[in-house]
C-alpha cells in the first residue's frame, strides 16, 4: 500500500496535543463512519477534540449532553398532522433532521431510559422509528466508570456508571484520552500556550477522508481475508480472559483493521497490517466502556497469539488445539505434536493455562495423571513441572503421615460415611493413588465433591495421555 513521504499529524494540526498515537484510529472512524466513544477523566478535550473534528469538516453539527436531553430537542416539537392521524415535528433550531455529526456527551450519566432511545440513534441512524438520512457521523463522550474497584484515594466519577453491554457494542471503536500527569512534560507545555483555541486553518480532513477510502479499496480482499483469520483466532482467547467477542462486533473489527491500515497509510506512517489490527484490536473492546481493566500487557499477548495463529496452516496442529474448548485435551493434543509443532514453552504455557483454570479438585486430579507423564522428558519447562509435583509432594506426604482425623457435623456424617466407603474400596483395590487422592482431597483440601465423577473423569484423562495416544500424530 502506498504511503505518504512524511508523517502528517492529524490531531497536532487541531491544536489537540498528546494525541498522535491515537491518528490513525480517529481517521479510520471518520473514513469508515462508524460510532466513536472517548472515555476520559474530565478536562482532557473529549469535547473539543469532536468538536473541532466536526468544525474541520464543515458539518452541520449537534451538541448535545445526554444527561439532560429532552427528546423535544432532537425531534422538535410534536403537534398532530393535519388528518389527525398522527404527529408531526415542528422543526427547532437543535434538531437532528438536518445532522451530519451528532455528539452525545456524558452518555454515562443518562437515565437507561434514555439511553434505550440514544440507542437507536447510535446504531440505525433512526430515532423513533424515523430515518436521519443526512446524519454520517455519531460521536459520544464519557468518564471512566464507576465500578466499585477503583484503588482508595483514586479519583472517581459516581455520576458515570457503566453502558450496558449491547450499548457499548454499537461504538465500533472505544478510545481513551490520556489524561494530563500522563503527558511527558514538553506536551504538557504546548497543551497551556497554544492548546486553548482551534487553529486558524484547519486542516484539509475531507481530502485525508478520500484518500483514506481509496487506500482502502487497495488489495481489499486478500487483506480481508487476512483480517477474518485474526479476528477468529481472537474469539478463543478472548473468551478464556471474560472479555466475549459477539458477532457484531468481530465484524466491525476485521473491518476496522483495514479502515485503520489504510489511515495510517494516508497519514504517511509506517504501520503494516499487522500492526494495524493491534490498533483497531485494543480500540474496540467495547468492555472498556463497562470499566473493565484492559491491562496493555494482556491485551498484547492475546494480540500476538493471535498473529501466532494466523500466520499457521488453517487446518495444522495449532489450530486443532485453539479450536478445544477442554484446556485438559489441549494438553492432550499438544502432546501429540511435541516437539514438531508445539515447543517446550508453547506445552508449558498450555499445562500452566489449564492448572490455573481448573478447580481444586481437578487441578489435583490433573497432578496425579499427567505429572508422571512428564516427569524425566525434559517436555515442559521447571516451573510448570513444579506446579505438578508440588501436589504430588503434597500428597506423598499425606500418604505417609498414618491416620487422620476428620470432622463433621450429624447431618452431614450419612453421606461422608458413603464418600469415604466408595473411596475406600477404590484404596484398596485397582487404583490406591486416585483413592489416596480424594482421600487428601476430603481431609485435607477439605473439598466438596462427588467421587465418581473424579473417578470417570480420571479414567477420560488417562486415555488422552496414554503413550499410545500420545504417539498419533
Amino acid at each position: 500500500m502506498p504511503r505518504r513521504s512524511a508523517p502528517f499529524h492529524l490531531l497536532e494540526a487541531l491544536h489537540l496535543f498528546g494525541l498522535t498515537h491515537l491518528d490513525p484510529v480517529l481517521l479510520a472512524a471518520l473514513a469508515d463512519e462508524q460510532p466513536l466513544l472517548l472515555i476520559a477523566p474530565h478536562g482532557t478535550a473529549k469535547s473539543e477534540l469532536l468538536n473541532r473534528l466536526a468544525g474541520a469538516l464543515g458539518l452541520e453539527h449537534r451538541h448535545y449532553n445526554a444527561s439532560l436531553i429532552a427528546f423535544d430537542d432532537l425531534l422538535g416539537f410534536p403537534v398532530p398532522n393535519a388528518a389527525r392521524t398522527g404527529l408531526d415535528y415542528l422543526p427547532t433550531p437543535g434538531n437532528l433532521w438536518d445532522a451530519e455529526s451528532v455528539f452525545l456527551d456524558e452518555l454515562s450519566r443518562c437515565r437507561p431510559e434514555h439511553q434505550n432511545k440514544l440507542f437507536s440513534v447510535i446504531h440505525e441512524k433512526r430515532i423513533q422509528g424515523l430515518a436521519l438520512p443526512k446524519l454520517r457521523y455519531r460521536w459520544s463522550a464519557m468518564n471512566p466508570p464507576l465500578t466499585g474497584d477503583e484503588a482508595e484515594g483514586e479519583e472517581v466519577y459516581e455520576g458515570s456508571l457503566p453502558l450496558d453491554p449491547a450499548l457499548a457494542d454499537r461504538f465500533t471503536y472505544v478510545v481513551t484520552l490520556p489524561a494530563l500527569q500522563d503527558l511527558d512534560s514538553a506536551v504538557r507545555r504546548r497543551i497551556i500556550l497554544e492548546g486553548g483555541a482551534a487553529p486558524a486553518e484547519p486542516p484539509d480532513l475531507a481530502a485525508l477522508i478520500a484518500r483514506t477510502r481509496r487506500l482502502a479499496e487497495v488489495d481489499r480482499q486478500a487483506r480481508h481475508d487476512w483480517a477474518a483469520r485474526y479476528v477468529d483466532a481472537l474469539v478463543s482467547p478472548l473468551g478464556e480472559a471474560r472479555l466475549p467477542m459477539s458477532g457484531r462486533r468481530a465484524v466491525a473489527l476485521a473491518r476496522s483493521i483495514l479502515s485503520i491500515a489504510a489511515a495510517a497509510a494516508a497519514l504517511g506512517l509506517d504501520l503494516d497490517l499487522e500492526g494495524a489490527s493491534f490498533l483497531a484490536f485494543k480500540w474496540g473492546l467495547p468492555q472498556r466502556a463497562q470499566g473493565r481493566s484492559l491491562p496493555e500487557r494482556k491485551l498484547r499477548a492475546i494480540h500476538l497469539a493471535a498473529l501466532k495463529a494466523t500466520r499457521e496452516a488453517p487446518d495444522g496442529p495449532w489450530a486443532l488445539i485453539r479450536a478445544e474448548a477442554d484446556p485438559v485435551r489441549r494438553i492432550a493434543l499438544g502432546l501429540q505434536h511435541h516437539p514438531t509443532s508445539v515447543t517446550r514453552l508453547d506445552l508449558s504455557n498450555l499445562v500452566s493455562d489449564a492448572f490455573a483454570g481448573l478447580d481444586v479438585p481437578r487441578r489435583d486430579l490433573l497432578a496425579l495423571v499427567l505429572g508422571p507423564r512428564l516427569l524425566g522428558r525434559s517436555c515442559v519447562n521447571t516451573p510448570t513441572l513444579e506446579l505438578l509435583t508440588g501436589v504430588l509432594d503434597q500428597l506423598r506426604t499425606f500418604t505417609e503421615a498414618g491416620p487422620h482425623q476428620i470432622t463433621a457435623g450429624i447431618g452431614q456424617v450419612k453421606a461422608l460415611n458413603a464418600r469415604l466407603a466408595r473411596i475406600a474400596r477404590l484404596g484398596q483395590g485397582p487404583d490406591p493413588a486416585l483413592g489416596n487422592l480424594l482421600l487428601y482431597l476430603l481431609v485435607v483440601e477439605q473439598e466438596t465433591f462427588e467421587p465418581q465423577v473424579l473417578i470417570d473423569l480420571a479414567g477420560e484423562w488417562r486415555a488422552w495421555f496414554a503413550p499410545q495416544a500420545e504417539g498419533a500424530a
